[in-house]
């Protein structure tokens, strides 16, 4: 895997890749990029600072229709205005409107928390907890996965699969898996991407899907 990253790192800057300026910012875009583009989410979030909503207890205080509004050009806006009130509201009744008290403790307990939540599955969860609280979990995304898969590394569908075989092959450092991550899901959606633009990738002399004969393991 260090390999991996030092060539990705070579091809890409993901300095700043995921920028926020609070946890609870996080939390909310998490939620939002589901099935949707960041460019998308990052309209939805200047929307909601302009509006003074990007805080637990405003956002709790939000009617709900006025959320769903700020939130439709991020698509699915009903399911997802109600998922972040939602959690607003839970924060601000079980951690007293503070959304750093999620994310302390027992790693597993607090991923158990966020998986309780309506509209939080393992990769959201895992965003959270990661990018807002740099927890060390490995987010286990399609985008991941279709990269080591291409790449002759790990054959998987399987979330928590992926998601351990990368623990297990990583320093359990949260710095390392944040940059690592951000530059392999860059590298999925610009050049691997579903048809992938093999002539612009620099790992081609080492991919098996592009059909190059040689040493493909990154391990």
């Amino acid at each position: 895997m260090e390999e991996l990253s030092d060539r990705l790192s070579e091809c890409y800057d993901v300095s700043g890749w995921w920028p926020a300026g609070s946890e609870w910012e996080v939390m909310v875009g998490a939620i939002l990029v589901q099935q949707t583009t960041w460019e998308s989410v990052e309209k939805v979030l200047d929307s909601l600072k302009e509006r003074g909503a990007m805080d637990v207890g405003a956002m709790a205080s939000l009617p709900l229709e006025e959320l769903q509004e700020v939130v439709r050009p991020a698509g699915f806006y009903r399911q997802k205005a109600s998922r972040i009130k939602g959690l607003a509201i839970y924060i601000v009744q079980e951690h007293a409107s503070d959304p750093r008290r999620l994310l302390e403790g027992d790693e597993d307990d607090r991923r158990e928390e966020l998986l309780a939540q309506p509209g939080i599955g393992e990769e959201t969860a895992d965003a959270i907890l990661l990018f807002a609280g740099r927890r060390p979990r490995f987010i286990a995304a399609a985008y991941v996965r279709r990269l080591l898969n291409r790449l002759g590394i790990l054959s998987s569908e399987d979330y928590g699969e992926v998601q351990r075989f990368m623990e297990a092959e990583l320093p359990r450092d949260a710095e390392l898996y944040v940059q690592l991550y951000a530059l392999m899901v860059h590298h999925a959606r610009t050049v691997c991407r579903s048809r992938p633009r093999c002539q612009a990738c620099c790992l081609r002399d080492r991919c098996r899907f592009n059909g190059i004969a040689g040493r493909t393991d990154f391990r």
